[in-house]
């Protein structure tokens, strides 16, 4: 296992000094600093293979389009998702959560139907949600929290009922720290037929993501806070509910065939992606990625899944140790 000193080094900005004293950064919720193999593998990308993706049929483009795709090979083993086809790429945690709510939920939720938040929530998991029901005149509902910074669980049998068809809710408090039991909510939301949104901005670089054990419908997180790139992120969702949703954006790369006054839309998971992607901050994700995964974290089982995203605090002091001491 690597030493703290050792995982310091990797990152050139901590060899800097401000005001004669070496850094101590304590902003990673907001924005994690970069390990020198993701300023490599960006650097590497615009020096020796920088094209387009998808488009081409010559050396740079298909290099830079493998390269590409074998990053998003790699986030679907990161959240343990099915098919490479549910993952698709975005600029961040908040991009992903607007095209939820602008495409599914633009055509699900209508008026007089319930979304359902919690106190908790960060601005991107709630403002889109807000003007999503003043459009279509449904109700916003809130879990509360608890004095102790917990959700007040026995809420939900009052708030969970058929008019409710979204619950979105963090994994982990952004202002808090609390973890919150995804399995258990997201199990209690379907029971009540509705969707789940599960916003893992915080929580990706803490613990492991399992979205086929948690069986939540969306996930959203985001590259810059797992020691990646700015402008990158990922929306995980079911197959067959992003088959059923409308394009987000038009133009290059989503389409299938254009003729002059209509349109097919490519499969997925190209018909959310539009437009030349951040080719050089996916390739540094992935980077990211690989870091991540040499601080010794267990990728290969995913056994601690459930235990580790517990209902409130970390309950086992050592296991909160091992993250602490890795910067996060």
């Amino acid at each position: 296992m690597k030493s703290l000193q050792d995982i310091r080094d990797e990152f050139p900005i901590l060899r800097k000094q401000v005001h004669g004293k070496p850094i101590a950064y304590l902003d990673s919720a907001a924005t994690t600093q970069k390990p020198q193999a993701v300023l490599d593998a960006m650097t590497m990308f615009y020096q020796n293979t920088n094209a387009n993706v998808h488009r081409g049929i010559y050396q740079f483009a298909e290099q830079a389009t493998k390269q590409y795709e074998a990053v998003r090979e790699r986030v679907r083993q990161f959240v343990r998702a099915r098919r490479v086809q549910e993952v698709i790429f975005t600029r961040g945690t908040t991009e992903s959560i607007n095209l939820v709510a602008a495409t599914w939920g633009q055509s699900a939720i209508g008026a007089g139907d319930a979304i359902l938040l919690t106190e908790m929530e960060h601005h991107s998991n709630l403002v889109p949600w807000q003007q999503l029901a003043q459009r279509v005149g449904a109700e916003l509902r809130f879990v509360p929290v608890t004095d102790d910074g917990r959700l007040d669980l026995s809420s939900l049998s009052t708030l969970l009922d058929e008019r409710v068809k979204l619950f979105a809710f963090t994994a982990s408090s952004n202002v808090l720290g609390t973890l919150n039991p995804v399995k258990e909510l997201v199990k209690k939301a379907h029971a009540a037929g509705a969707l789940v949104l599960v916003d893992a901005a915080q929580f990706a670089a803490h613990g492991p993501i399992d979205v086929e054990s948690w069986d939540c419908d969306f996930l959203a997180m985001s590259a810059h806070k797992m020691y990646g790139p700015t402008g990158v992120g990922i929306l995980y969702g079911k197959q067959k509910v992003l088959e059923a949703m409308p394009p987000f954006l038009f133009g290059g790369d989503m389409i299938l065939e254009v003729k002059k006054h209509n349109s097919t839309w490519n499969e997925l998971p190209y018909k959310f992606e539009a437009g030349t992607p951040n080719i050089a901050g996916v390739i540094g994700f992935g980077a990211s990625l690989a870091f991540l995964e040499s601080l010794g974290w267990d990728f290969s089982t995913r056994t601690g899944a459930d235990r580790l995203c517990t209902h409130g605090f970390w309950e086992d002091q050592g296991r909160a140790a091992f993250w602490t001491d890795r910067g996060t």
